[in-house]
C-alpha cells in the first residue's frame, strides 16, 4: 500500500506537469516565431534567448533560499499560476492589438522567472516522494518527457500556428497549466524539516548554499566538471543550423531530422533508463552516458560533407547517452544533497549551468571566424568524455557515493 501510495501521489503530480510543459513548449515556440517574423532580426532572437538566461543566471540562488523556506507544493503551484498569468495579459494585448516586440521579450523574461522557481521545487518535490531506488528510473522518465517535447512541440507548434492566431496557442497554455495547478491542490507533498528554528535571512541562506557546495568536495568536483564540459554546448545548438547547410549542404529539412533524432535519443535514453534502473553507483551511470556523449560529438567532428546520415545517428545516440547521463546526475544530486538544502543547492546548480552556455556562446562569437564548426563539437566531445574518464577514477566520489545519507560538508 506504502509503495502504491507514493505512486498514486507522484504520478499524479507528474502527469499535471507534463501537461503544463507542453503548453509552456508550445508557447515559447510560438513566441520565438513571433519576434522571427515580426523582427527577422538575429540580434533580437539572441537577445531574447540571454533575457530569458538571465533570472536563472543572477537570482537562482536567491530563488533557492525562498523555496526552502516554503511549502513545496505552494511554490508550484504561484509558479505555474505566475506563467499563466502572464500568458493571459499577453493573451488580452493581442486582443487589443497592443503587443509590441518588447512586451513579447518581457514575457519571455517573466515566465523564465517563473520556471526559475517551479523546476528546484518539483526536483526537491520528486526526492521527497520517490523513493531513493526509484530516482533513476525516474530520471529516465523524465528525459523520456524532455525528448518527447523536442519532437512534438516544434511540430505542434508549427502546425497550430499555420492554421490558427497565435492567441489559439496560448490558451493551450492556460489549459494545460490549470490541469498542472489541479493536479497539485489534489496531491499532498511532504516538506523537509528545516534544520534551524530561526529563519536566516535570504542572503544568508543564499551563501549558505553557496558554502555547501564549495566546501563538499565530491559536489564541487562533479558540479565544477560539469559546468566545465558544458562550456560549448551552448556554440554546438547555437552553430548546428549553420552545421547543417555549410558543412553537410542540407536545409530545413535536414535540420528537422537531426533535431527529431536527438528528440528521439532522448526518449530512448529515458525509456532504457526506466527499464534498467542504473548503476548501483549513481555517477557511474552518468560517467557511462558522458562518456558515450563524448565519442558521438568526436565522431560528428570528424564526419565528412557526405555523411550526413551517419550525422543522424550520432545526434541519435548522443541523446540516448545523454538521458543516461543526466538521470544518473539528477538521482546522485537528489540522494546525496540533504533535503533541507535542495532548494538552495539545486538553484545553485541551475545558475551555474545557465551562466556557462551565454558564456560559451559570446566566446563562440568572437571566435566564430577563426575556429570551423566542428572544433566545437570536438571540443564537447573531448570535455564530456573526460567526465567519464575523471568520474570513474576518483576515489573521492567512489566514497561519497558509498557513504549512507548526505554527503559532509
Amino acid at each position: 500500500m506504502e509503495n502504491r501510495s507514493w505512486k498514486v501521489r507522484f504520478f499524479t503530480i507528474w502527469t499535471g506537469q507534463a501537461f503544463s510543459l507542453l503548453g509552456s513548449s508550445l508557447v515559447d515556440f510560438a513566441l520565438i516565431w513571433y519576434l522571427t517574423e515580426v523582427t527577422g532580426s538575429e540580434r533580437i532572437l539572441v537577445l531574447s534567448n540571454l533575457l530569458a538566461l538571465l533570472p536563472r543566471m543572477i537570482l537562482g540562488p536567491f530563488a533557492g533560499s525562498l523555496i526552502d523556506r516554503m511549502p513545496r507544493k505552494r511554490v508550484m503551484v504561484l509558479a505555474d499560476g505566475g506563467i499563466a498569468l502572464v500568458t493571459a495579459a499577453l493573451i488580452a494585448l493581442f486582443a487589443l492589438d497592443a503587443v509590441s516586440v518588447p512586451m513579447v521579450m518581457g514575457v519571455l523574461l517573466l515566465r523564465s522567472l517563473g520556471a526559475m522557481f517551479h523546476q528546484p521545487a518539483m526536483k526537491s518535490a520528486t526526492a521527497l516522494l520517490v523513493p531513493p531506488e526509484h530516482l533513476p528510473r525516474v530520471g529516465g522518465m523524465n528525459r523520456v518527457l524532455s525528448g518527447a517535447m523536442t519532437i512534438v512541440a516544434p511540430v505542434a507548434g508549427a502546425m497550430l500556428i499555420e492554421l490558427f492566431e497565435i492567441v489559439s496557442v496560448l490558451c493551450i497554455d492556460l489549459a494545460t497549466a490549470a490541469i498542472a495547478v489541479i493536479t497539485l491542490l489534489l496531491s499532498a507533498i511532504p516538506n523537509p524539516a528545516r534544520e534551524t528554528a530561526s529563519k536566516p535571512s535570504i542572503l544568508g541562506e543564499t551563501l549558505d548554499g553557496l558554502r555547501y557546495v564549495a566546501k563538499t568536495k565530491s559536489l564541487l568536483f562533479v558540479v565544477g566538471t560539469c559546468t566545465l564540459a558544458n562550456f560549448c554546448v551552448g556554440p554546438c545548438e547555437a552553430l548546428k543550423s549553420l552545421m547543417v547547410t555549410e558543412v553537410f549542404g542540407g536545409g530545413v529539412m535536414q535540420l528537422s531530422w537531426i533535431t527529431a533524432a536527438s528528440g528521439l535519443g532522448l526518449i530512448v535514453g529515458g525509456a532504457v533508463m526506466g527499464l534498467w534502473g542504473g548503476c548501483r553507483r549513481n555517477l557511474v551511470t552518468s560517467a557511462i552516458g558522458w562518456g558515450g556523449v563524448g565519442v558521438s560529438y568526436c565522431a560528428i567532428a570528424l564526419l565528412p560533407g557526405n555523411g550526413f546520415s551517419l550525422l543522424v545517428a550520432f545526434m541519435f545516440a548522443a541523446g540516448v547517452f545523454m538521458a543516461i547521463g543526466s538521470a544518473g546526475l539528477d538521482a546522485f544530486y537528489e540522494t546525496k544533497v540533504p533535503q533541507a538544502y535542495h532548494g538552495r543547492v539545486f538553484s545553485v546548480l541551475s545558475s551555474l549551468d545557465n551562466t556557462t552556455v551565454p558564456i560559451g556562446l559570446i566566446v563562440a562569437a568572437f571566435l566564430s571566424e577563426s575556429v570551423p564548426i566542428a572544433f566545437w563539437y570536438l571540443i564537447t566531445g573531448l570535455l564530456h568524455f573526460s567526465l567519464f574518464v575523471f568520474w570513474l577514477g576518483s576515489k573521492t566520489l567512489r566514497r561519497a557515493e558509498e557513504e549512507d545519507g548526505g554527503l559532509a560538508a
